[in-house]
């Protein structure tokens, strides 16, 4: 997409169309789009006059074998890292985060100096996007940490591009131009061609091992397809089978379809132990769920963050309550400890606690 009428007019007709919001972080004001819009996508982000592309849905392989010439050869192969995605770019002279959804994070945005040389890389490479995934044991996002990752918050760059165009960098190029900086990647092997299967299935079982959630394939084309490793969907039901009553029973089903089908066709071959933890997973933290409720009459989750700047935490609040309808968040305690400010939240959802509270009211369902 070039500068100017093209984007002045893309921006007039989302206005037209009501199909952007005007969002506040600080100091900065832009626009965020609420959903899909002919090929522009919910997330894409307009300010002073540039674009920043929504980040794209990537499809889903089942079947390795089969599955991986939804990709065109030569193709590489990234870890698939197990957190929440941000886009990073340059606003003038803020460096911020954003979401998914369009809206700038204020707690990754907060600890950006934490989790690469951003600064010297928008220096040299302003016009264009980091997209990465910030993962670890102190997040506001994600319930679960890689048992590989020791550090509190870490990030991990899988994608660049450039401002008003939504073409990613050929994953060599990206590789060779982040090198240059203390910004880390995904690990990545390759490039490959379909008859290096065999190869692929070794990295593969180890990743496993590994408690890897999954890989990415990737063409230079831009082609792209997901592939999650057997294993860790036994951990996404074991983290959440404490929300059972909020998500809906398919996310339970696919999960365990991915665990029997990766499992053949890696080799990994499905024993006891793995079905005990199955069971193990869905009955442990339902309970521990119940168990919440009937002590405490509601359903929530406490961690801790650390905030550079305290404003910023209660930023987080406003932006989670005012984005979630079925979630709240609360601060409990914050003390200022060196540099940043160790603040306790809660997380409260809303609909495991309604649920609960109709079902031990005895109330009457209809199956």
């Amino acid at each position: 997409m070039k500068r100017g009428d093209t984007i002045d007019s893309l921006f007039s007709s989302l206005q037209k169309a009501e199909k952007i919001k005007e969002e506040r972080f600080e100091d900065i004001k832009y626009f965020r789009l609420k959903e899909d819009f002919r090929k522009f996508l919910r997330g894409t982000v307009y300010y002073n006059g540039e674009v920043i592309f929504g980040y794209p849905r990537i499809a889903r392989i089942i079947s390795l074998e089969k599955g991986i010439r939804n990709v065109q050869e030569p193709f590489w192969m990234e870890e698939k890292a197990n957190g929440y995605n941000v886009r990073v770019a340059k606003l003038n002279n803020k460096i911020v985060a954003f979401t998914r959804s369009g809206y700038i994070c204020p707690f990754t945005t907060d600890r950006l100096p934490d989790l690469g040389d951003f600064e010297n890389f928008f220096k040299e490479n302003s016009n264009v996007v980091i997209c990465g995934e910030v993962v670890g044991r102190s997040t506001p996002y994600s319930d679960f940490c890689p048992p590989y990752i020791e550090d509190e918050i870490s990030f991990f760059a899988f994608d660049i591009f450039q401002k008003n165009d939504w073409r990613f960098l050929e994953p060599e190029e990206r590789y060779s131009l982040l090198s240059k900086y203390s910004i880390r990647q995904v690990r990545s092997w390759g490039p490959f061609k379909y008859n290096n299967l065999s190869t692929v299935k070794d990295i593969l079982k180890e990743l496993n091992k590994e408690g890897v959630e999954g890989v990415v394939f990737k063409s230079a084309s831009g082609r792209r397809t997901k592939y999650a490793l057997p294993l860790i969907n036994i951990e996404d039901i074991n983290t959440s089978s404490r929300l059972i009553f909020e998500l809906p029973p398919e996310f339970f089903i696919q999960r365990i379809e991915r665990f029997i089908i990766g499992s053949i066709e890696l080799g990994e071959g499905i024993g006891e132990e793995e079905i005990d933890r199955i069971g193990k997973a869905f009955i442990y933290g339902s309970k521990e769920t119940v168990d919440q409720f009937l002590k405490e009459r509601k359903v929530s989750f406490k961690y801790r963050l650390r905030f550079r700047n305290y404003e910023r935490a209660k930023l987080l609040v406003e932006t989670v309550n005012k984005t979630s309808k079925v979630t709240k968040l609360n601060i409990l305690t914050s003390e200022k400890r060196g540099e940043y400010w160790d603040v306790e939240m809660e997380k409260s959802f809303i609909k495991s606690t309604s649920r609960l509270a109709s079902i031990f009211a005895g109330n009457i369902f209809y199956d």
